[in-house]
């Protein structure tokens, strides 16, 4: 028997090292980091609605942007006064919009979803949500 053994040991082992080979790819892809998230894109021109409980629907056209360092900055326009200068965006698309009213500092947080950002607020007794979608590239 122990002849019988030693004669097929060329057969054992090229069957452990198919057996090696075989797993290696699958061992290899086990191991691999994620890659990181990305923040979304939010760069563009978006038509917002500040709904103000008790108060009414306010306009705001806001216009998304990066400096020259990549840095996120907002400019908006509006009819009462609402100044939005700055915008944060999150790996997992959470928004921070943040600017003043009348000399009033303010945060708007909510969520970036496709072409739009919305969310709630509770500034100084003013209670409401907002909504941002982003206009379509005009086909010229």
């Amino acid at each position: 028997m122990r002849n019988l053994w030693r004669r097929y040991a060329w057969l054992r082992y090229g069957l452990c090292l198919w057996v090696v080979l075989g797993l290696l790819p699958v061992a290899a892809t086990a191991h691999q980091p994620d890659e990181p998230k990305k923040a979304p894109a939010v760069e563009g021109e978006y038509d917002m609605e500040i709904t103000v409980t008790g108060a009414g629907i306010f306009p705001v056209e806001l216009k998304v942007m990066r400096d020259e360092q990549g840095k996120l900055t907002c400019e908006s326009k509006d009819q009462i006064g609402v100044s939005i200068t700055g915008i944060t965006v999150d790996d997992d698309g959470q928004v921070t919009l943040t600017g003043n009213y009348q000399g009033m500092e303010f945060e708007f947080k909510g969520k970036l979803e496709g072409d739009t950002m919305k969310g709630e607020f509770d500034i100084s007794g003013y209670a409401g949500t907002w909504v941002a979608t982003r206009r379509k590239p005009s086909k010229e």
